[in-house]
């Protein structure tokens, strides 16, 4: 997509400044900021793709909502940049694009554990350590409820899904009963 490869572009000048300056972990809690304010307000990302609002309007709200917020000038920068060459529709893939960039150079593996019922403690341990010992990574999941797998877990990490639920373990001993 367009915006990936533009995003990327600008996430990758940042990551590249940072990572010179040696303010990695303030960007990173910059764009995590920005990350989750575009994923939380559907008003914010209307906004920042409208072409009714002039520039200078979206810099002073832009201001105003992370006055303060941010631990990184370059960050700041970023986001004058952005709205100067009207680019600030794609500050959410900004974000997106550095935060795979710092997760890829600090060997994290994220995920999505989906379970049928709430994990203990003592299972998280166990599945998170066994991920990290196959990938040689450090693992971050994200664990999420659905009884509708009826037991068993799905595990997401990037493009491979790992399903072992006995619910798609029924659909396919189904669709091979019916199948003959």
């Amino acid at each position: 997509m367009v915006e990936d490869r533009i995003g990327y572009r600008y996430a990758n000048s940042l990551f590249q400044l940072v990572q010179e300056q040696g303010v990695m972990k303030p960007a990173h809690s910059d764009m995590l900021l920005i990350r989750d304010a575009c994923r939380d307000s559907r008003e914010l990302s209307l906004f920042l793709k409208s072409p009714l609002v002039y520039a200078s309007k979206k810099q002073s709200v832009l201001d105003a909502i992370f006055e303060g917020k941010f631990q990184s000038d370059f960050t700041k920068n970023l986001l004058s940049i952005l709205v100067r060459k009207g680019r600030e529709m794609y500050l959410p893939y900004v974000a997106k694009a550095f935060l795979e960039l710092y997760d890829a150079a600090n060997q994290i593996v994220r995920g999505l554990l989906t379970t049928a019922s709430p994990l203990s403690e003592p299972q998280y341990v166990a599945i998170k350590q066994a991920i990290e010992t196959k990938t040689g990574a450090t693992f971050e999941v994200e664990q999420e409820v659905n009884p509708e797998l009826i037991a068993g877990f799905t595990l997401k990490m990037g493009d491979l899904l790992f399903d072992g639920s006995v619910s798609t373990s029924i659909r396919k001993i189904k669709r091979e009963l019916l199948n003959n």
